[in-house]
């Protein structure tokens, strides 16, 4: 089985992070994961925790603080990424 993470991000945290549903796996050894476009769970356990808390940490080092972070384009770059590009987005019954 591989280890699964969803969350959801709410609207007003935009800018934080991307508003709506993610899920995200990592494998056993800890050495690949990433997105999750679409599953179907054939058995496994569900947990869900309501947690109301955001807790941010942020570098203090100086390369943090001259990074650009907010390009012009960010809204767009935003879109695109999750538009998933190249990926079946018609509804599955």
């Amino acid at each position: 089985m591989t280890p699964g993470l969803a969350f959801r991000t709410p609207l007003y945290e935009r800018g934080i992070g991307v508003p709506g549903c993610h899920a995200h796996f990592i494998d056993a050894a800890r050495t690949h994961g990433g997105h999750v476009l679409d599953f179907t769970l054939a058995e496994g356990t569900v947990q869900l925790c309501l947690c109301t808390d955001l807790h941010l940490r942020l570098p203090t080092t100086s390369e943090f603080r001259a990074a650009a972070l907010s390009p012009d384009d960010l809204a767009v770059q935003l879109a695109k990424t999750e538009q998933h590009v190249g990926r079946d987005t018609t509804a599955r019954t």
